[in-house]
């Protein structure tokens, strides 16, 4: 377990094909790790295509997209948060991240577990929330909207999550929530929050970036100050932050010994109702 990672938020600005997009994420990821040590490179939700239809364009879990994570973090010798790529599991389509290690094996899989408007009529809802082991401690994975719900962020806490991962893939109207929720869901579990956005426009929408990597560091009136930083708006960025995991261990196990009893039977009612058992 580490004291601290260098983790790179990259925020692509998407191209009209799938290879564009490849050589896109190939080139940034190169030059991230040409800037320094970099231990985690993190890319948004849905990186891999524009636009699409989950029925026509998802792929099986070691497709062309799979297989390009896997081998940009062998042959960089990095964690990759895969950001979000859509899979099909048996006839039925998820909204997946896979985490990676440095050997390019994938040690997490989550699969989207709320499921904004439209995208109910396409994907399946995943069912689980359990963090990934890594050498520098637990990683929570979620994918979006399920930032918007509390109780996923605290659930991933409770079970020891160090950091927690959110591709997101925002519009413009979005991101002043988004951001809210980021920092919300850092503050109220006092464990750092990277969230990751693209930069496209796709039917009609604009979707700016302003990626987000929220940390902490020692207050002096308060216990806890937010290290935040945002990406450009509306162009290809990439955000490099080295993130204290050491002091949010400490006041974070302030944090969630208050009201323990309250909030277990809380996160209990959570977890039946959205079937996170």
């Amino acid at each position: 377990m580490r004291g601290s990672i260098t983790v790179a938020a990259i925020q692509l600005k998407k191209a009209d094909n799938k290879e564009e997009n490849f050589r896109n994420v190939s080139r940034l990821v190169n030059e991230t790790v040409r800037r320094g040590n970099v231990d985690l490179v993190c890319l948004p939700e849905k990186w891999n295509i524009k636009e699409g239809n989950p029925l026509t364009d998802s792929e099986s879990p070691d497709g062309p997209s799979i297989r390009l994570l896997e081998s940009i973090a062998e042959e960089y010798g990095v964690y990759v948060l895969g950001g979000s790529v859509w899979e099909k599991w048996n006839g039925k389509v998820y909204n997946v991240s896979r985490l990676m290690d440095r050997s390019g094996r994938c040690i997490g899989v989550h699969r989207k577990i709320h499921l904004y408007g439209m995208e109910k009529q396409f994907f399946e809802p995943g069912n689980s929330l359990e963090p990934c082991e890594t050498e520098f401690g637990k990683v929570g994975l979620t994918v979006c909207f399920d930032l918007a719900f509390p109780e996923v962020a605290r659930i991933l806490t409770l079970k020891g999550a160090d950091i927690i991962l959110n591709p997101a893939f925002i519009p413009s109207d979005g991101v002043e929530n988004w951001h809210i929720y980021v920092k919300a869901r850092a503050l109220e579990n006092r464990v750092p929050v990277v969230g990751i956005n693209s930069v496209s426009f796709e039917r009609g929408v604009s979707w700016p970036g302003e990626s987000i990597i929220v940390g902490f560091h020692e207050g002096y009136e308060s216990p806890a100050k937010l290290n935040v930083l945002v990406g450009k708006r509306s162009e290809e960025d990439i955000l490099i932050q080295k993130v204290d995991l050491d002091y949010p261990r400490h006041i974070r196990a302030i944090r969630l010994s208050e009201r323990a009893k309250i909030i277990d039977e809380l996160l209990s009612l959570a977890a039946r109702k959205h079937f996170l058992v």
